[in-house]
């Protein structure tokens, strides 16, 4: 999967799965944490994810090299 693919993925596929269940981080060994999605931790979350995504995306691709790098 490209950068750009996960880009879409998390807008067209994670957010919209977020806003509708909420979020839920679990670790290891230390149990997890849930937040509704209407809370405001995870509105301003999706918010900036979004952001950032969608900046990413506007970016201009750099083509690939012929010599690998």
């Amino acid at each position: 999967m490209t950068r750009r693919d996960q880009y879409n993925f998390i807008l067209h596929v994670l957010l919209p799965a977020i806003e509708d269940e909420g979020l839920t981080i679990k670790t290891r060994r230390d149990g997890e944490l849930t937040l509704s999605a209407d809370g405001s931790v995870t509105i301003n979350f999706i918010n900036t994810l979004r952001q950032h995504c969608v900046e990413q995306l506007q970016r201009q691709s750099v083509p690939a090299s012929p010599y690998g790098v």
